[in-house]
């Protein structure tokens, strides 16, 4: 079967579906292949929720498009008349004061919602047991709540978005996996899939998640999968972990990874979740289990944190896969050798937050438009001893 598209896209994760929809609207004629169907059931943004938020330490690019996006999440819902963003609001638990050097992420983030004008909402141990109970403040003496951010219903956006741009045109063929990408005289013609289909195209977007690297091996040295563990728990008592009780939160994160979400009543659970080095893992090939150590480093940390969650059943867990750069930024450019070939990948952890722009980014960036987001993100060269540098991830030694 042969098929011909002006674009052609290679994943329909979060990055593949936001550039189709953008693209579509401005008038591209574009097809997007996918293994599967969408949302994909191992794919980084097939979850139920992915946090949203402003604080990024003291990168205060990413807070300026984490507030972009913030606004384009209120416009989707209003669009698209559903709530898929939860404005929950956002808890930065902290084991010292947020000054403290040993809250770097906390101290910088906190400062730049005070510059940007935000109002401060920082609780001492004392009005922190008042307002969140179910904290443990023997541990956590001080936090500020930011109420605006929360999460995204992650798997329902993805498929709302592929509804959306199917009304706009774009043909979405699930069950095809990209195995070849076909070039000629350094130009993109076509590519050929697992299945046996072929399709051409003028220019092809590379947005297959942590395949990426596996498609263009000059990647691989940039890049590298990792799996994170993830936790749904279901608590005895809901109504301390629901909002307006309870936030999207992180726990001193930067110096241990653990974040979490409120309670989520159309499946009864509270979901704990890592966010650090991970372990390498195969996309494909490689067991997605979790491990009984990982589990038993959740438990310590709810003994820690939230003490009546403790003894919760645990009733499901995922290892979520990050297609990680090595400096933790994201990858949106065009290949500088191959005419009519492009790259929106590289989500780091943190891809969905940033939903709302990513179509616009991947879009203006194969028109041969420059983005004002878009300058770090592009095709780079990079080491093994490039640091990773989101300051909200744990990250021992610096590098993944």
């Amino acid at each position: 079967m042969k098929k011909t598209y002006e674009i052609l896209i290679i994943g329909g994760g979060i990055f593949g579906i936001t550039a189709a929809v953008e693209l579509a609207k401005r008038k591209h004629k574009v097809g997007l292949i996918n293994p599967d169907s969408i949302p994909h059931h191992l794919a980084a943004s097939t979850d139920i929720t992915k946090a949203v938020r402003m604080e990024y330490g003291s990168d205060k690019e990413y807070f300026k498009m984490a507030e972009e996006a913030i606004a384009g999440f209120h416009e989707w819902n209003d669009f698209f008349k559903k709530e898929l963003y939860h404005e929950v609001g956002y808890l930065m638990l902290c084991k010292d004061k947020i000054e403290s050097e040993t809250q770097t992420y906390e101290k910088e983030s906190y400062n730049n919602l005070i510059e940007a004008g935000y109002a401060s909402n920082r609780m001492d141990s004392e009005s922190l047991a008042k307002k969140y109970p179910v904290v443990n403040t023997s541990n956590y003496i001080d936090a500020n709540y930011n109420p605006k951010g929360g999460y995204v219903e992650s798997e329902k956006l993805v498929a709302t978005l592929a509804d959306y741009a199917r009304s706009l045109g774009v043909e979405i063929i699930e069950g095809q996996t990209a195995k070849e990408i076909i070039v000629d005289k350094g130009q993109v013609n076509a590519v050929r899939t697992k299945e046996g289909n072929t399709y051409s195209c003028g220019h092809a977007v590379v947005a297959a998640g942590a395949n990426t690297p596996y498609l263009l091996p000059e990647l691989k040295p940039y890049m590298k999968s990792t799996g994170h563990p993830v936790f749904w728990l279901k608590p005895s008592d809901p109504t301390p972990f629901t909002p307006p009780n309870f936030a999207v939160f992180t726990a001193d994160i930067s110096n241990s990874g653990w974040y979490g979400f409120p309670y989520l009543p159309h499946l009864g659970v509270v979901k704990i979740a890592k966010h650090t080095n991970g372990i390498e893992i195969h996309p494909d090939k490689d067991d997605r289990q979790i491990r009984n150590e990982e589990v038993k480093d959740m438990r310590e940390f709810l003994k820690m944190t939230f003490p009546s969650l403790v003894n919760a059943p645990l009733v499901f867990t995922r290892r979520c896969l990050y297609n990680d750069t090595l400096d933790g930024h994201f990858w949106i450019d065009k290949h500088p050798e191959i005419k009519g070939l492009s790259v929106s990948s590289g989500g780091s952890g943190h891809g969905l937050k940033m939903a709302p722009i990513l179509g616009e980014m991947t879009a203006d960036m194969i028109e041969g438009k420059t983005h004002k987001f878009s300058e770090r993100y592009r095709w780079r060269h990079l080491t093994s001893n490039t640091l990773q540098r989101e300051e909200a991830r744990y990250i021992i030694s610096g590098k993944l």
